[in-house]
């Protein structure tokens, strides 16, 4: 569906560069992390297969699923949201952050786990990665779910109707990238940190 309001056309050329640049830096930051990791493992494959043993590969794929659903109704939201429809972006939204929440959940309860059984960041080296990799994400995932909320708020009630409509939009693209970010970073720990060397 094409749309001919100049503001939403105007946001889709500008396609804000400044969380691009962002998104960049930040999943490059990760993949030096995911090098490491993986440089470190093949000094070490034994201990670092037997630890993720004791990582629970359903509970991680049940949260990649989460982050999956919640990503696909943010970026329905944005779909939404660029023709004009705030109410039904704020709606999707709001169902998004409902689903998502269910990963902090998952998250904390595998957290509790793990330091109930004795494990800690200082137990040996795949758990130092286990918490640093998990817990960086975890905050990515916090400062998501903030600014998902912002943006389920629906538009400022300040300024200029066009002006105020032609910055949602921004908003709405450059969340629902940062969102996206977040999801694909989780399907990448998954795959390292739960899948290889698993049983």
């Amino acid at each position: 569906m094409t749309t001919s309001d100049p503001a939403a056309a105007g946001v889709r050329r500008e396609r804000a560069p400044a969380i691009w640049i962002f998104l960049t830096l930040d999943i490059s930051s990760f993949g030096l992390f995911f090098v490491v990791f993986m440089v470190e493992r093949m000094g070490n494959a034994a201990l670092f297969d037997q630890s993720a043993q004791r990582l629970d590969a359903a509970l991680g794929f049940l949260n990649a699923c989460i982050l999956i659903t919640s990503s696909w109704l943010v970026a329905w939201a944005n779909m939404v949201g660029r023709q004009g429809d705030f109410a039904g972006a704020r709606r999707l939204l709001v169902r998004a952050i409902a689903v998502a929440a269910c990963f902090g959940v998952v998250k904390t309860w595998e957290y509790w786990d793990k330091f109930s059984a004795g494990l800690s960041v200082s137990t040996n080296e795949f758990f130092t990665f286990y918490f640093a990799l998990t817990g960086i994400h975890f905050v990515h995932y916090i400062v998501g779910m903030i600014l998902l909320g912002v943006l389920a708020r629906g538009p400022s009630p300040y300024g200029p109707p066009a002006e105020m409509d032609a910055n949602y939009r921004k908003w709405l693209d450059g969340g629902s990238l940062y969102w996206h970010m977040v999801d694909l970073l989780w399907i990448f720990i998954f795959s390292l940190l739960y899948l290889i060397g698993a049983r």
